[in-house]
C-alpha cells in the first residue's frame, strides 16, 4: 500500500463511510442494508412456512434505511443493494433467487419512498412507518393475485392458502418488520443523543 493510501486511511475515520456528518446513513450504508436483506432472504430459515414471512427482516432493514437517511430515494437504494446481490448470486448459482424476487425488491423500495413522501407530514412517524410498511410489503400478493386468477395458475402460496390469507400474512409480517425497523431507528437515535451529550 502506498504512503498516500496509508495516510488517507489514517486521517479518515471509518464511520465517515457509514454515517454523514448529520448522523444519517450514507449511500454505502443503504446499499449494504440491501445486501444483508438479500442474503437473509436466501439463507435465513425461520421455519414459519407462512406466506410473506421474510417481510420480518426485509421491511425492518428497508424502513431502517428510509428513516435513517435524508436521501429522497433511500429505500430504493436499499433495494438496489438487494438487487445487485441477487443478480450476483444468480450469476453463480442458477436458481438462487428468481426474477420475481428482484422485481419486488425494486417495487418495495420505490413504493415505500413514494408513500413516505405523499403521506401527511403531521402523521406520527410510528403510525406512518407501521402502516406504510405493511402496505408496501403487501404489494407482492396484490399484483400476483390478478395474474394467478386470470390465467388460473397453480403457483406459490395461493394453491395452499387461497387469495385472502397471503394478503393478510404479507401485511402482518410487513407491519411487524416495520415495527422492528422502527425500534432500531429509536435505538440508534438514543445512541446518537448519548454520544452528543458525552461530547
Amino acid at each position: 500500500m502506498s504512503k498516500t493510501a496509508i495516510k488517507f486511511w489514517q486521517s479518515k475515520p471509518l464511520n465517515q463511510f457509514v454515517l454523514n456528518q448529520d448522523g444519517s446513513f450514507t449511500l454505502v450504508s443503504l446499499v449494504t442494508l440491501g445486501v444483508i436483506g438479500a442474503m437473509l432472504h436466501q439463507h435465513l430459515r425461520l421455519g414459519l412456512n407462512l406466506p410473506g414471512h421474510h417481510g420480518l427482516e426485509w421491511m425492518a432493514l428497508l424502513l431502517l434505511g428510509r428513516c435513517q437517511s435524508q436521501h429522497r430515494w433511500a429505500a430504493t437504494m436499499v433495494a438496489v443493494g438487494a438487487i445487485t446481490t441477487s443478480l450476483g448470486q444468480n450469476a453463480l448459482f442458477a436458481s438462487v433467487l428468481s426474477l420475481k424476487a428482484i422485481i419486488f425488491y425494486a417495487l418495495n423500495g420505490l413504493l415505500l419512498d413514494t408513500l413516505f413522501r405523499i403521506a401527511p407530514r403531521n402523521l406520527p412517524l410510528a403510525f406512518k412507518a407501521v402502516l406504510l410498511g405493511g402496505l408496501t410489503y403487501m404489494i407482492k400478493p396484490l399484483l400476483l393475485i390478478p395474474v394467478v386468477a386470470l390465467f388460473e395458475l397453480k403457483i406459490g402460496s395461493f394453491v395452499k392458502h387461497g387469495y385472502l390469507f397471503p394478503l393478510m400474512t404479507h401485511f402482518v409480517f410487513g407491519t411487524i418488520g416495520a415495527l422492528c425497523g422502527l425500534a432500531m431507528v429509536n435505538a440508534m437515535d438514543r445512541i446518537k443523543q448519548n454520544t452528543h451529550i458525552k461530547r
